[in-house]
């Protein structure tokens, strides 16, 4: 544990471009999820980044004394920073001193706040869905005018540039470090940290030789499974083809049955469920959503149905959704919850699939979003919603007993019965 002297020195590096309209962001879409002291933390650090053009270091004390703010009250605003992304703390010690250096993040712009699941979900449970709402209507464009033909000039066409120029090519190997919009990622999860120094131990394979794209996809497996960054590693170790070219050297469809079988038969290190007694539909809206959105399809599977492991069919279920359907995780447990509740606890395939595809062609990405798509197109009396839901998974049971004569139930009639669903 770190403690923090009032004689411990700090500096303040600003890393991100940071305009008027910032405050503005800040105020109305962080204030509801930091509160006012860590608010008045962030517009003291940006100050201070400035008088430090002066002075190049400073105190604690004199900080905390111009804001009459006490030590702890301090530390806790500075965590909430750090943990929107707002704020990046690094501690040196040197010949017995501790210095401690800030660095300042922008916000987002409110069109990237609101598309942020973790951002926007906490503005909705901190103020409720109305004025979240009302927040985000602030912040939306009417749209570009189409009206007339467009008229305007190309690039091109104004300054006919020749790229065969010294000074293009100048420019093209020239290295940056002017400011821009920067912006610290959230941490979540899955460790990066862990999964290379995991990875470095076990090959020679280093962070360089595989993109962040595939970076992506290899987060998006391991945290669909909730299996652990060292399990996750090894598997990608395992799957890693260094003849081909970057960018394509992982076999993520071996990965993912690797992976898959990991949880299925394996007796490692898995990402331990900690909310295994949680009676989700106890829970309110808002805390649902969070759990949706920050629970991997597997737990929230687990916690359904009292902690125990999934079925490998369930499984199979879920990893169709994330990768047929390109679905988030978040998207994927309303989907879960709401058949399972509906259908008895039994998790139908066909059924989850039906419902899958109608919410992929609407572009969903959060859980909130999926609910209020569910609640507007599967309306009616919970007997009745049940009743179709029962209906659609008895008659997929009896295709699925037909399916080697080749009977089985036809996307179009599938289509049919959540028409009707949608009807009731």
């Amino acid at each position: 544990m770190v403690i923090l002297s009032t004689s411990d020195m700090f500096d303040i590096k600003v890393s991100s471009l940071l305009a008027d309209y910032d405050r503005e962001t800040i105020t109305n879409l962080y204030q509801p999820l930091i509160g006012f002291t860590a608010l008045a933390v962030y517009f003291t650090f940006w100050s201070e980044a400035k008088n430090q053009k002066i002075t190049s270091m400073s105190s604690h004390e004199q900080l905390l004394v111009r804001m009459k703010m006490a030590t702890g009250v301090f530390i806790e605003a500075r965590k909430v920073l750090e943990a929107v992304g707002l704020v990046k703390t690094r501690l040196e010690k040197m010949n017995g001193l501790s210095i401690y250096h800030y660095e300042l993040f922008a916000p987002k712009t409110p069109s990237k706040f609101f598309n942020d699941t973790l951002l926007y979900g906490l503005l909705i449970q901190n103020l409720g869905e109305n004025d979240a709402n009302r927040l985000k209507r602030v912040y939306e464009t009417s749209g570009s005018n189409e009206q007339g033909e467009d008229i305007s000039s190309s690039f091109n066409d104004v300054f006919h540039p020749d790229y065969e120029d010294a000074a293009f090519l100048k420019a093209t190997s020239g290295v940056s470090n002017t400011l821009g919009r920067k912006k610290s990622k959230i941490d979540t999860e899955f460790s990066y940290e862990k999964f290379f120094a995991t990875l470095a131990d076990i090959s020679q394979i280093g962070e360089k030789s595989i993109t962040k794209q595939e970076m992506k996809e290899v987060e998006r497996i391991a945290t669909l499974y909730g299996v652990s960054e060292e399990i996750t590693a090894e598997k990608v170790a395992n799957n890693f083809i260094v003849s081909n070219p970057k960018g394509s050297r992982i076999d993520f469809k071996q990965l993912d049955k690797d992976l898959q079988n990991e949880v299925n038969y394996g007796v490692r290190s898995l990402k331990k469920n900690k909310n295994k007694n949680i009676a989700i539909g106890e829970e309110g809206l808002a805390a649902k959503v969070k759990l949706f959105e920050s629970k991997n399809p597997k737990e929230v599977l687990s916690i359904l149905q009292n902690g125990t492991k999934p079925a490998a069919a369930d499984l199979n279920i879920v990893q169709s959704l994330a990768s047929d359907y390109k679905l988030t995780n978040g998207v994927i447990n309303v989907i879960i919850d709401f058949v399972l509740q509906m259908n008895n606890n039994v998790l139908s395939k066909y059924s989850v699939e039906k419902i899958a595809s109608s919410i992929s062609r609407e572009n969903i990405e959060t859980a909130i979003d999926a609910m209020q798509y569910l609640n507007e197109n599967y309306t009616g009396s919970q007997k009745k919603r049940a009743s179709t839901i029962k209906s659609i998974s008895k008659k997929a049971n009896k295709a699925e007993k037909k399916e080697e004569q080749s009977d089985i139930l036809s996307d179009e009639d599938m289509e049919k019965l959540l028409e009707e669903f949608k009807d009731r």
